[in-house]
């Protein structure tokens, strides 16, 4: 369970991070492949693979990483879609609370 904590935390700063590279510069045509590359170079840089951690085996270590780092980019990606979504969801349901209805 703490390790898919480990990959949100990670994804959530692995996409900030190259969301403020974007703001400096335009980023906009490789955004996407430099965040996988990103969070394959944080999973290798922190020696943390989810393959090694879950004892599951893959053909080299390097490819943990990879494949580390793009549930990495995955979790960076999906998770700000999830918490705005999820405020809209509860913005509406304060709005529909807040209403009184009157009879005639």
């Amino acid at each position: 369970m703490y390790e898919f904590g480990i990959v949100v935390l990670l994804g959530i700063g692995t996409f900030k991070v190259v969301d403020m590279l974007n703001e400096y510069v335009d980023l906009s045509k490789i955004q996407s492949i430099l965040t996988i590359a990103l969070g394959a170079l944080v999973a290798w840089a922190l020696e943390f693979s989810l393959f090694a951690q879950w004892n599951i085996e893959v053909r080299s270590e390097m490819l943990g990483y990879i494949g580390t780092g793009l549930m990495i980019a995955a979790a960076g990606y999906a998770l700000p879609k999830v918490f705005e979504h999820v405020g809209e969801v509860l913005g509406h349901r304060s709005d529909t609370s807040s209403r009184t209805v009157k009879a005639a």
